[in-house]
């Protein structure tokens, strides 16, 4: 069970970021990376809880991962609700959320070139929910 901690309504982004890079394999590692990232952070940090710095367990895991610019009070974007898929060279990422500048990021380290929109404003886009 994720319970969420934070001021906010009702209203969800329905978010849609696509992260085109310059292979498959590119897209494949970035959501792989995603993937481990969401794993192993599980344990390690805990929603809502401001930390300022990295703990050393999780400072190793980005370092192994050469993650460098991600901050302390990004990671616990990993441990939202969030979906992510590849077609071809893209890697689509949905969620409800508004806070994804961890994916942005690493998206970026990654080569993608960037989309980001709310499929509430945009319902027949190509990479929205239900597509």
């Amino acid at each position: 069970m994720k319970i969420w901690g934070g001021y906010g309504s009702e209203h969800s982004m329905n978010l849609v970021m696509i992260g085109q890079f310059k292979s498959i394999d590119d897209a494949r590692k970035t959501k792989q990376t995603i993937d481990q990232l969401t794993e192993k952070l599980a344990d390690k940090i805990e929603v809502g809880r401001t930390q300022n710095r990295f703990e050393d367990e999780v400072f190793a895991l980005l370092k192994d991962a050469n993650i460098y610019t991600l901050g302390p009070l990004e990671l616990e974007q990993f441990l939202y609700d969030v979906s992510t898929r590849i077609e071809e060279d893209k890697l689509i990422l949905t969620t409800d959320e508004s806070e994804v500048s961890a994916f942005m990021k690493l998206m970026i380290d990654r080569g993608a070139k960037i989309e980001i929109f709310s499929a509430h404003d945009y319902p027949d886009a190509e990479y929205g929910r239900g597509k």
